[in-house]
């Protein structure tokens, strides 16, 4: 018995040439044909990276001691989502405000001082009225405990005394 011999093609490749005109034989080829015809394009150094950022605005010329805060040009149209941090609230931003926004400022500063200044008052009435209305229900708890002995006491006594008259009672009857 003897093995059947297949019959192999010869493989022919495709030229970037041919590649690029739409004559594949397959797809791997076509990227070795791209890649051949295209050179590579040059890679940028580091300090050209940098320099290009620092044209845009992205990266500051040199280093503060402090930080450095520098503006990135937004695109038009996107708007921030969400709301700022909450410790950027109050950050003071020294010469950008006119006369008339620093008033605004400082009305509605002294607006929610006074706010909280009332509600530190009615929390501080609340407090004083719920201890007030604590302390009588209290008073009132203890007087009737003082009262309820009061009136066993007296049954006690009550008790005692009509005892001590049954047992005087009982002997003159003898």
């Amino acid at each position: 018995m003897g093995c059947k011999q297949t019959q192999v093609k010869p493989f022919k490749q495709t030229s970037p040439e041919e590649a690029l005109t739409g004559k594949i034989n397959c797809p791997h080829e076509l990227y070795y044909a791209k890649s051949q015809v295209t050179p590579p394009t040059p890679r940028l150094s580091g300090t050209e990276i940098l320099q290009l950022l620092r044209d845009e605005g992205l990266v500051p010329d040199r280093q503060a001691s402090g930080g450095v805060a520098f503006s990135v040009p937004a695109v038009e149209g996107v708007v921030p989502r969400g709301r700022a941090p909450r410790r950027l609230w109050r950050v003071p931003l020294r010469g950008h405000y006119t006369s008339e926004e620093k008033q605004i400022i400082a009305d509605v500063f002294r607006y929610d001082k006074l706010v909280e200044q009332v509600q530190r008052k009615q929390l501080d009435r609340e407090i004083k009225h719920k201890a007030v209305k604590d302390e009588k229900k209290r008073r009132l708890f203890i007087k009737k405990m003082k009262a309820e002995y009061q009136l066993q006491v007296r049954e006690e006594k009550l008790k005692r005394l009509e005892e001590e008259r049954a047992v005087v009672k009982k002997p003159a009857k003898k």
